[in-house]
């Protein structure tokens, strides 16, 4: 039976700050937390400082995470990544956030495919903050020094538009790990889908990932 928990977002950042500081959040959660703090400050805004009162759903369920990621998108993903889990969570019935996990089965990988739809999308400014939202925010779970001059930009077709998709390299002080981190933002079948993963340098693997991303949206081999 799968794992299951409700857990508010004042709940998850009061257990973060009593956790020991050595130890990251999960990168799922870290993502979420700064999504729905930028999506609060958004509605308090335009609404006159409204309070939302909204729970995320995290669900272990590895059956469900491929269910989801194929209702948002057609994507090839590496056998390398398994599906781990699913988190989704309704804004006041004007905005709708989903998504699926997958990890490494061997090494430090994660993968992250986050969907993002709602009623105000045809507002060129609201899709431009959910964008930008999602790219500063990332996959990653502990802060990295990442040097600019080491990242580059992939560019995809994806249904027709290309998407730039950027890799970057992260370095970790206190341990000295390297990681590869890749995010990009593009349409989904329902709404802004953005990909986001972090890998240790030593599962790494450059072609594949390309492959990957090469996949978004052409038809599943049968």
């Amino acid at each position: 039976m799968a794992a299951k928990k409700k857990t508010s977002v004042s709940k998850k950042m009061l257990a973060a700050e009593q956790s020991d500081k050595n130890q990251p959040a999960h990168p799922v959660l870290v993502l979420i937390a700064g999504f729905m703090a930028a999506v609060l400050l958004f509605f308090c805004c335009a609404c006159g400082g409204a309070a939302w009162w909204f729970q995320p759903e995290i669900n272990e369920n590895p059956d469900r995470a491929r269910e989801i990621v194929a209702e948002m998108i057609d994507i090839q993903i590496p056998d390398s990544y398994q599906p781990k889990g699913t988190i989704e969570m309704n804004v006041a019935y004007t905005m709708s956030l989903r998504g699926a996990f997958y990890e490494r089965f061997v090494g430090d990988g994660l993968l992250t495919l986050i969907e993002v739809n709602s009623r105000f999308q045809a507002d060129e400014d609201v899709r431009e903050h959910i964008r930008e939202t999602l790219m500063e925010k990332g996959g990653g779970g502990t802060p990295l020094i990442v040097d600019p001059s080491d990242a580059k930009t992939v560019q995809v077709d994806i249904n027709g538009q290309l998407v730039p998709f950027e890799i970057e390299i992260g370095r970790d002080p206190p341990s000295g790990r390297t990681f590869y981190i890749v995010e990009g933002v593009f349409k989904g079948k329902n709404g802004e889908v953005l990909l986001a993963m972090r890998v240790n340098e030593d599962n790494w693997e450059e072609t594949s990932i390309i492959d990957m991303l090469q996949s978004i949206g052409e038809p599943l081999p049968n």
